[in-house]
């Protein structure tokens, strides 16, 4: 089997003013899309799931929106963000590699 998918972040530490939409990116290279998961990692715990997407089409959660501008890229969107939302956040893609 060979896999050569990847994930790529950008902006390891954004600081912004409270209340102003806050946008993240990731971008992805895969044989196959199954789906994309944004995570919260707040300190000393574990991953909370943020928002889940089954296809690459646009989802809203609440504050959160996962958006899909290109093939292979996914935004998340945080809308009115406070300081109980600074933590470390990751998006997980989910694959299948072909023989």
């Amino acid at each position: 089997v060979n896999c050569k998918d990847s994930v790529h972040y950008q902006n390891s530490s954004i600081s912004i003013t409270e209340g102003e939409p806050l946008t993240l990116y990731c971008a992805y290279e895969l044989f196959g899309f199954y789906g994309l998961s944004w995570y919260r990692l707040n300190q000393g715990g574990g991953p909370v799931l943020i928002i889940n997407v089954a296809s690459e089409k646009n989802k809203l959660e609440g504050r959160f929106t996962a958006e899909f501008p290109n093939k292979g890229v996914s935004l998340l969107h945080i809308q009115h963000p406070s300081v109980s939302d600074s933590a470390l956040y990751l998006c997980s893609v989910q694959a299948q590699c072909m023989n």
